[in-house]
């Protein structure tokens, strides 16, 4: 090279990247510096940068689009074959996006229903993190807002006893116990000691003689509490009074969910 010449800083057009995104939509990343005719990874990601790119939640973040190209559905989600794509970018935080904008928050597997693929992992980070909450109901975990989580229990809980009731009015009394059990197990979860005892002593009625045991069976409660609570009812003494001393009962929910989730990591 002749002295005194300036070497000149080699650059590289996103035109032909543009165009070979909007003819296949998805590239990894050597194919996008196959495009720009690059080596280097980061002349690759600057130049994504500058046409708004998105990176897949799927597969690692191995596949990349353009924001223009992605055809978001009302959760913000979008898949190209079995690619999955956020328009908030990484798995976790999409879990926190979709947290936070439900109505009664969402159980692990209602997740991962919706953005088809494993979830438990990423949703205990963002637990331990302290960017979601979540509390127990029945065997498994609601997630819920930091902000709006008390609302969205609130719903959940009442989301469950609609649906054993619509359950319940279209089978009848604890007779289908059997498809019935898991909405069971997640209602008795919601009341407290007294509450659930005069529910299984008014089922026990409905059964007639026996109905005790049948429910004992069908529930797992010690027959001799629900002949309690039977008993309860007929005699009509049912009072308002203290189920536990001043002090017991739920803790708020914060402390709560903090409490049952410390040393446990999956959700």
């Amino acid at each position: 090279m002749p002295r005194g010449t300036i070497m000149r800083t080699i650059t590289y057009g996103v035109e032909g990247l543009q165009a070979r995104f909007h003819f296949v939509s998805v590239l990894t990343l050597e194919e996008v510096k196959e495009a720009l005719g690059a080596s280097s990874r980061m002349t690759a990601i600057r130049k994504l940068r500058a046409l708004r790119y998105r990176s897949s939640y799927s597969h690692a973040g191995k596949y990349y689009t353009l924001q223009e190209i992605a055809r978001y559905d009302r959760h913000g989600l979008w898949s190209f074959r079995d690619i999955r794509f956020s328009r908030y970018g990484c798995l976790q935080d999409t879990l926190i996006h979709l947290i936070e904008a439900s109505w009664k928050g969402y159980f692990a597997g209602e997740l991962e229903r919706l953005v088809n693929v494993p979830v438990h992992n990423a949703l205990a980070r963002v637990w331990k993190n302290e960017r979601v909450l979540r509390q127990q109901i029945g065997g498994a975990y609601v997630y819920l807002s930091k902000t709006a989580g008390e609302g969205q229990l609130e719903h959940r809980k009442e989301s469950i006893q609609k649906e054993c009731a619509q359950k319940e009015s279209l089978a009848g009394p604890l007779d289908v116990a059997e498809e019935l059990a898991e909405c069971l197990e997640d209602f008795l979860s919601l009341l407290d000691e007294r509450q659930k005892r005069l529910y299984l002593g008014l089922e026990s009625m409905k059964y007639g003689y026996g109905g005790d045991a049948v429910v004992s069976r069908l529930t797992g409660v010690n027959v001799k509490t629900i002949a309690q609570g039977r008993q309860e009812l007929l005699s009509k003494d049912i009072t308002p009074d203290r189920v536990r001393r001043a002090g017991g009962g739920r803790r708020p929910l914060k402390k709560n969910c903090d409490r049952q989730g410390a040393g446990n990591a999956d959700g």
